[in-house]
This record gives C-alpha cells, sequence and structure tokens, in this order.
C-alpha cells in the first residue's frame, strides 16, 4: 500500500515533519510504501495511486483524483482541516494522543494561577519584595474541585493528571458517561444537561470542547454568572464556545480569580479583544498540544491504528518503537 505524507500547514505552528518521522515510519509499517511530500502540489501529483495519506488538511475536491484512497489519517484533534466525511471505504481518523500534552499545559495554568506565578511575576515589576502580599493570595490545587466540559480523549487525560493532585474531578459530556479507572468514589461524569448544577459547584471550570454547532456558546453570560465567585475559567479546547465579552467583563469585576485561555473566537486574537487587557488573563497562541515529542505521538497511534485496521499489510513492527531504519 503507498502511503503518502503531507504535513505541511501553514496554520500550525509545528516544525516541519521531524527528521526521524518517515524513517520512523518505516520501520514500524515496512508494509507500506512510504512517501513524503513537501509541497501540495507534489502531494497532488502523488495522490492518484495513494491508498493512505497522512495530512494536516484534504480538501473535498480532491476526492476526484485519489480513487484509491482508503485511509486518510490527521494528528489533527478537530475536524476543521479535513473537510471530506468516513464513508464507501473510506476511513477518516484524528488525531487523539493531544491529551497527553494539553494536561499538562492546564495543568501549568491552574498552577500559575494557585501557587503565585502569574501574580508573582506581575507583582514584582513593582515592588522587588513582595512576599506578604503574595502569601495572601497562594491556594492549593490539592483537595480543591474541577469540572471539566467535554470529557473526551482530552478531557479524560485532564482529569488523569488532576487526580495525581487530590483534585475531584466532574466530567461533562454530552454521550459517554462512563467513569475512568482512574476515579474515586467522589469524582463522577454527568449529562451536558446537567452543567448549570456543575458551574456553581467546582473551583475551576476546564473547557476541552471540540468547535461545531453544538458547542457555540455554551459558556455564555448566564453560565458564566453561575460560576462559583473566585473561580479559575481554563479553555484549551475552542473558541466559540466561550461569549469572551462576557467572561472578560467578570474577570475584571474579579468575580472569577483567572483565566487561562489558549484559543479564542477568532485567532489570531484582535488587537482590540476586551481579554487582551484583562490583567488575570494567561493568553496563549493556541499552542496547548505543541511539543518535540507531537508527531512521534501522532506516528505511534498511526502504527496502532494500522495494525487494526491493515494488520496484514503494514508489516507492522511489533516492538512498537519509534526509531530509524
Amino acid at each position: 500500500m503507498k502511503a503518502s505524507i503531507f504535513l505541511r500547514h501553514d496554520a500550525v505552528p509545528l516544525p516541519e515533519p521531524a527528521a526521524d518521522f518517515l524513517p520512523g515510519a518505516r520501520c514500524l509499517m515496512p508494509g507500506f510504501k512510504w512517501v513524503e511530500c513537501v509541497s501540495e502540489a507534489e502531494f497532488l501529483e502523488q495522490l492518484p495511486d495513494s491508498e493512505i495519506v497522512l495530512a494536516w488538511r484534504f480538501e473535498a475536491h480532491w476526492l476526484r483524483q485519489a480513487r484509491r484512497l482508503r485511509w486518510i489519517a490527521t494528528p489533527a484533534a478537530g475536524g476543521e482541516f479535513i473537510r471530506v466525511a468516513p464513508g464507501d471505504g473510506l476511513l477518516v481518523t484524528h488525531g487523539a494522543f493531544h491529551g497527553i500534552i494539553m494536561s499538562e499545559t492546564v495543568l501549568a495554568l491552574l498552577l500559575a494561577f494557585l501557587r503565585g506565578v502569574k501574580a508573582g511575576l506581575d507583582l514584582m515589576r513593582n515592588n522587588p519584595w513582595p512576599r506578604g502580599q503574595l502569601t495572601g493570595m497562594l491556594r492549593p490545587l490539592s483537595g480543591s474541585a474541577a469540572g471539566i466540559l467535554g470529557f473526551g480523549n482530552v478531557g479524560k487525560w485532564i482529569g488523569r493528571r488532576l487526580k495525581a493532585f487530590d483534585v475531584r474531578v466532574v466530567g461533562v459530556n454530552r454521550r459517554d458517561l462512563a467513569r475512568p479507572d482512574y476515579f474515586d468514589a467522589g469524582d463522577e461524569v454527568v449529562p451536558s444537561g446537567g452543567l448549570d448544577a456543575v458551574l456553581p459547584a467546582v473551583d475551576h471550570l476546564i473547557l476541552a470542547l471540540p468547535s461545531g454547532t453544538a458547542t457555540d456558546g455554551i459558556m455564555d453570560a448566564r453560565r458564566i454568572a453561575l460560576l462559583k465567585p473566585g473561580a479559575l475559567f481554563i479553555n484549551v479546547g475552542r473558541g466559540n464556545a466561550v461569549d469572551e465579552v462576557a467572561l472578560a467583563g467578570a474577570l475584571r469585576s474579579g468575580r472569577l480569580r483567572g483565566a487561562g485561555l489558549d484559543v479564542f473566537g477568532e485567532e489570531p486574537l484582535p488587537a482590540d479583544s476586551p481579554l487582551r487587557t484583562c490583567p488575570n488573563a494567561i493568553l496563549l497562541p493556541h499552542v496547548s498540544a505543541m511539543a518535540p515529542n507531537y508527531l512521534r505521538l501522532f506516528l505511534e497511534e498511526f502504527a496502532v491504528l494500522a495494525r487494526k485496521h491493515f494488520p496484514g499489510e503494514c508489516g507492522l513492527d511489533e516492538s512498537g518503537g519509534f526509531g530509524s531504519s
């Protein structure tokens, strides 16, 4: 089977495919004929006889010249760049590994507020030793409660990391209400219809939602007002879920302790966004999943899926390692 790699995209700030990605793919799955493309033109040239593609994006009209295509695999968690749906023998898979990295970003944001990193940096710009002032602001993460809105692959990884800090976890999900094996007796997963009851009961709200009409404005002004005074608001999902004007108002009034935001309704975040001038907000440019091992994790996940879907054709190295040949 011919597998074409096209992992270059202007909107995704990863480096060019890691030098060991193609050798690693050949080592793990020697049964595939691997071709790495460095441009869209080269990718389209390879597409007619490709049976598998690993790509950031795929346009619907490309299918007309991809008669042999059986599988589109993208490292992206969201569906914005893959504009085709599975069906008629075509498998489409999205990366499910992001939570391994993103959960660390969530922990960093929570701890930055609770353990005084954000406030300390701000205070020491004007006060060389604000020990007394900062001491009164410090709070423990341990023993607190976190609501995770969007308890899928990413949300479950966030919950796993939080349990290491003895945080009570309340997952909110539309469909899958199964309890992960790391849950304690006090943890729970509730349907999305129970969100309003969760909001005033948790110390931190973490959004890990996908984009789409089902999540548009889910955290509107009314729901933001339901959050516990002094709560932290973290969003590493998609910006369409949040009323940013209402969130900025809750931050400016001091009703919310802080917000750690990696995604926004419009990206790049406009210069006149009210969030930019909120002193108790940490703003990141959509990088919560970025790390040098991003592509390694994608390849390892792809190898597992190849073993499942094409066991007799990939010649998979059962070691599952990531190396070169």
